[in-house]
């Protein structure tokens, strides 16, 4: 059986799933003829056209495509329209995010856990700097790392401490073959009163998920959703945005501290870059926006220094993503889902509380047994 479908929906599922067109034609070698209606697809093949652009097949059958709109605030700045409309990946990390949101929120009620106290504390109007101290006050946030990685994961687990779920992966409802474009977002948050989501795009270096954890910390503080493309210092005039990148550069590099160890030399300023971005574990773009800032530099020189060394991290970022292989499962899974989701679902499911398929749903695993591997880790007491 043969069905009559809008040409334009298949080029709108073609253009959300960020796949290439000859790359569909290898999959669908009548892909051509549907566009221009001199043949029609059956429905196993237009269920399996469906799935290989992740678009829930009844969208299809619409008259006309339909205008999808993120579920939250946009505060994105494109120098083109490539990201006007939002890629499939994108959309559906938020929707899982949002689902595993209403499942820990609804947890957190139903055991009497207390509103979140950082949750909506301040607002833009609110100084800077001054909110800045106090979030490293509350959340213990220190700047004695060995590594990158360290200094991240450290500061990861010190804001799940305080009941924040983070997530942080580089691939859509864990599917390996659905990659997070990093050109499209870098994080969002969903702020909530009892149960705040700070998502991390995991294609990014080390040191710039540093300052995007920080940046949608900073969202969340405000009780302010949204999707970001922040990098630190970024030529967006949003005041929400301008903000949250302030406060995420005084939490990483203290101004004061850095005043009383950095003097300005430009004969010395790659090196100066180099050692200052090891010392505070953040990207050389954050330092060189702190000497922005201590007016050592000018408006029209920042913007030139800071597009060339983006540009040289741009370069490393794609060279050790050629080199870079995959980790281990069970140690990279909890983080993509939140380490506490991960420790409080698991525990919930073993109490009988939560059914093992609503469990499994929502942390995209589909083997009991993997399931169950990733539940003794958590919990060895499960054993």
């Amino acid at each position: 059986m043969n069905i009559q479908i809008n040409p334009q929906l298949l080029n709108w599922a073609i253009e959300r799933s960020m796949k290439s067109a000859d790359e569909l034609l290898r999959k669908f070698p009548n892909l051509k003829n549907w566009q221009n209606e001199s043949k029609s697809p059956t429905l196993k093949q237009l269920e399996k056209f469906a799935k290989a652009t992740f678009t829930p097949i009844g969208m299809l059958f619409l008259q006309t495509p339909p205008k999808e709109v993120l579920p939250i605030d946009d505060f994105r700045t494109f120098q083109d329209d490539d990201f006007n409309r939002p890629s499939a990946n994108l959309l559906d990390t938020i929707y899982a995010s949002q689902q595993r949101q209403e499942w820990y929120q609804t947890y957190c009620r139903q055991n009497g856990f207390d509103k979140q106290s950082v949750a909506g504390k301040w607002t833009i109007r609110d100084d800077p700097e001054d909110v800045a101290k106090e979030i490293c006050q509350i959340f213990s946030f220190h700047h004695n790392y060995s590594s990158w990685q360290n200094a991240l994961s450290d500061r990861t687990a010190l804001i799940e401490k305080q009941g924040i779920l983070v997530m942080s992966s580089g691939v859509a409802l864990g599917n390996t073959h659905r990659s997070l474009d990093l050109n499209e977002f870098r994080g969002f948050a969903l702020s909530d009163e009892y149960a705040p989501v700070i998502f991390i795009n995991a294609k990014d270096s080390i040191a710039a998920r540093s300052f995007t954890l920080m940046h949608e910390l900073a969202h969340i503080v405000i009780a302010q959703n949204g999707v970001s493309n922040t990098n630190s210092y970024n030529e967006n005039t949003n005041s929400v945005e301008k903000w949250c990148d302030k406060v995420a550069a005084e939490i990483l590099v203290p101004s004061q501290e850095f005043k009383q160890n950095y003097q300005y030399n430009l004969n010395s300023l790659g090196e100066d870059l180099t050692y200052f971005s090891k010392f505070f574990k953040v990207s050389t773009l954050v330092i060189l926006g702190r000497i922005y800032d201590l007016d050592y530099l000018d408006k029209r020189n920042f913007w030139r220094l800071f597009r060339e060394e983006k540009a040289k991290l741009i370069k490393i970022l794609q060279q050790q993503k050629t080199q870079s292989k995959g980790g281990n499962y069970y140690n990279t899974k909890p983080a993509s889902v939140s380490k506490l989701f991960v420790k409080t679902i698991t525990a919930s499911t073993l109490e009988g509380s939560t059914l093992y398929r609503d469990a499994m749903q929502l942390l995209n695993i589909k083997s009991i047994k993997t399931f169950n591997n990733i539940t003794e880790q958590i919990h060895p007491w499960s054993v």
